[in-house]
């Protein structure tokens, strides 16, 4: 393979690989970028961008660059290679625990959109999605949900056309959106923009980085297609979580306050498009729910057919409902802001072990054993 020649379709897929993981209901629904981004003002959502953009950039290339170098066959032990040890095995086990707060985040979004758009009790839509992400786990229907899964794209393109259509009907509220800022009351995660950026970065690195090492392993052939790859996706994404925020800018005096803001912004537009996207988004909700209690079963067991691994399901999904009678904007100010601490301790570690310590690869494998590897 020649180093030196950089294959856009595999660039495109590397970049499409991480996109579709991170673009999920959190961000569809707008209250991510609400949260992070639009809380800050207009120039301040911009600077917390351009640290987020930032630091995307770098652990996406990072760590596609190390799983084509490393191979490994668990992919989780990429937290080894960064932390060593013993903060490697406690953030191994954080993310499946991690991923189960972020499905009774799911099973909350179900609730909110329900009852804010539809007008029907939350607590039917928690079951329904309780139900369809339990039975799909229990029965294995990985083929439907990869198949679902390409709904991602869309809501990516869907959320954009949204939100420059919100923006271009409504050019005055971006002006006076600072200023109407003031009067109300957002709930941000933190009153730094700074801050915000930084910590927006960490909590993605949490969950994705194992994912990202798969990607490296099984898709990056060389590493300028693993550079490019990385600056693609993560480009790509702060960009559409950027014109959102703008469109939720363009309309802040009345979605500051919504549980799932872009809903009211695409209903504004048409009611038409209002109910394909409130479709879209439950589907995205579906989509990213499975895969995340699938995961954390599975730490637990990774037979799915064994007994063990249906009662986990099981539990999962019980713990899940009660969890998720919390509101969807109260838990993504709790669990994200957790995951971004986690996720700085794995920064310090990728970027002692990549600058300071210069950590050799085959050292690593020696000390892992080959099972690690493809």
């Amino acid at each position: 393979m020649n180093d030196n020649k950089v294959d856009f379709a595999q660039v495109i897929a590397i970049g499409g690989g991480f996109m579709g993981f991170v673009i999920g209901s959190s961000f569809a629904s707008g209250q991510e970028a609400m949260q992070y981004y639009t809380g800050h003002g207009l120039w301040g959502s911009i600077g917390v961008a351009v640290i987020a953009l930032i630091l995307y950039a770098w652990f996406n290339i990072t760590i596609i660059e190390d799983g084509r170098k490393l191979q490994l066959e668990q992919t989780n032990k990429i937290f080894h290679f960064y932390l060593g040890k013993y903060l490697g095995t406690f953030t191994e086990w954080f993310t499946p625990i991690m991923l189960f707060m972020v499905y009774a985040l799911m099973i909350s979004a179900s609730g909110s959109t329900f009852q804010e758009y539809y007008g029907i009790n939350g607590n039917i839509g928690r079951i329904l999605m309780i139900v369809a992400s339990l039975g799909t786990v229990l029965l294995g229907l990985k083929r439907l949900v990869k198949i679902i899964g390409y709904i991602s794209p869309f809501l990516l393109v869907g959320i954009m056309i949204i939100s420059i259509i919100a923006i271009a009907k409504n050019p005055e509220g971006m002006r006076v959106a600072n200023d109407v800022i003031k009067t109300v009351d957002i709930n941000i995660m933190f009153k730094n923009w700074g801050i915000s950026g930084l910590l927006y970065g960490a909590y993605t690195v949490t969950g994705v980085a194992p994912y990202l090492a798969g990607i490296g392993a099984s898709t990056a052939t060389s590493k300028k297609n693993a550079f490019y790859g990385g600056i693609f996706g993560g480009v790509s994404f702060i960009i559409a979580v950027l014109i959102m925020n703008f469109g939720l800018l363009a309309n802040i005096s009345n979605v500051y306050s919504l549980e799932i803001p872009s809903l009211y912004v695409a209903d504004q537009i048409s009611p038409i498009f209002g109910k394909i996207f409130s479709v879209m988004l439950i589907l995205g909700i579906y989509t990213t729910a499975v895969p995340m209690m699938f995961t954390a079963c599975n730490r637990v067991s990774d037979d799915e057919s064994s007994n063990l691994f249906k009662i986990v399901a099981i539990v999962t999904a019980v713990i899940g409902f009660f969890g998720g009678q919390l509101s969807f904007s109260t838990m993504v100010g709790i669990i994200y802001p957790i995951s971004g601490y986690v996720g700085l301790i794995i920064f310090a570690g990728m970027f002692y072990t990549k600058y300071i310590k210069k950590r050799s690869y085959d050292e690593f494998l020696d000390t892992i054993g080959k099972t690690a590897r493809i």
